[in-house]
């Protein structure tokens, strides 16, 4: 009989791969290359979840009961699955708060975007356990066995693909580490503090309509640039891997005076440097350009402020309060 990852292998044909590919946006040939590393990637992590009761438990109700019959349809091939591009449901339950570590980790090594197909590898390779099981008549403790033997198969045979796997995962689990430093208080004010620096500046001479959409542009723009940079399990990325929600952001929509918004970011640079001092560095230069970029993005006259944009005297003093405070001056 054909192991997980053997059976995973022959679903991907020279069609499928092309299917594939056209659906995520990845050439056809990276397709099978990527695979090679999503299929053990989510049997290790699958692995590592039945290796506790807990995690056993959530695996139990990820399988599907009837294996690949409720993933592909009646096709009896990838059309369905493809079609459907599943979101990050799935592949959030399997890694969990480190996915995007684990998915970023990948794609730099590999040099593509493996991250891709991590939304179509997943229910496959999680069908295949349920077939499996079923034919075997497995049971929790047989299903963790078996994820176990693939997982020794494939490091056994070592090569870069096991590197990889092993470096994503260590990855994701040292993204959740780090969160796991601070309380939702802290990590909303380290979240916040480039919102807050923003808000400094801002506040300190308002622009209209499209001078605000260019700060909160220019704001975006700096926070995106930092989390490119930055590595996958770093402060920079864990905490600016979403969006900032509405909620978030209402925040210092009214009612914060800018001592408030300077007492978010000195109680977040204070928790950066206290947690993860490594990284502290590079979250005050952050908080600091955020608001250099806002100060400089839509205002004319004034003073001569840094880069050789004139801004109001108001926004310049903004600035410095908050260049000031991140040690930034």
């Amino acid at each position: 009989m054909a192991t997980i990852l053997e059976a995973f292998g022959e679903l991907l044909s020279t069609s499928a791969a092309r299917d594939i590919g056209r659906a995520v946006g990845l050439k056809p040939d990276l397709v099978p290359k990527g695979m090679a590393l999503a299929g053990p990637l989510i049997t290790t992590a699958l692995a590592k979840k039945a290796s506790t009761s807990a995690g056993m438990a959530d695996l139990m109700q990820l399988i599907p009961k009837d294996g690949l019959g409720s993933i592909l349809g009646n096709l009896g091939n990838l059309g369905n699955l493809v079609r459907g591009r599943p979101g990050t449901d799935v592949t959030t339950s399997i890694f969990g708060a480190g996915s995007t570590a684990i998915g970023e980790t990948l794609d730099r090594a590999a040099g593509f975007r493996v991250s891709l197909l991590l939304g179509i590898a997943a229910p496959l390779v999680l069908g295949l356990v349920g077939e499996a099981a079923a034919e075997n008549k497995l049971g929790a403790n047989g299903i963790a066995s078996m994820l176990a033997g693939e997982v020794d198969r494939f490091q056994k045979a070592g090569g870069e693909g096991a590197s990889l796997v092993q470096a994503a995962l260590d990855a994701g689990r040292q993204a959740i580490e780090l969160k796991g430093k601070y309380s939702p208080v802290q990590w909303d004010s380290v979240r916040l503090a480039p919102v807050a620096a923003a808000h400094v500046v801002m506040m300190a001479d308002k622009s209209g309509p499209i001078g605000s959409l260019k700060e909160i542009n220019a704001a975006a723009g700096v926070i995106d640039d930092a989390k490119r940079s930055a590595s996958p399990a770093s402060l920079l990325r864990v905490a600016f891997e979403s969006d900032f929600s509405a909620d978030e952001l209402s925040k210092y929509a009214s009612g914060r005076t800018p001592a408030d918004a300077l007492a978010t970011v000195r109680d977040a640079i204070d928790v950066v440097e206290r947690y993860n001092p490594s990284d502290a560095l590079q979250f005050r230069r952050l908080v600091a350009d955020v608001a250099t970029r806002v100060a400089n993005a839509s205002k004319e006259g004034g003073v001569l402020g840094i880069g050789g944009t004139r801004v109001s005297t108001a926004e310049q003093a903004a600035l410095d309060a908050v260049r000031t405070v991140t040690g930034q001056v």
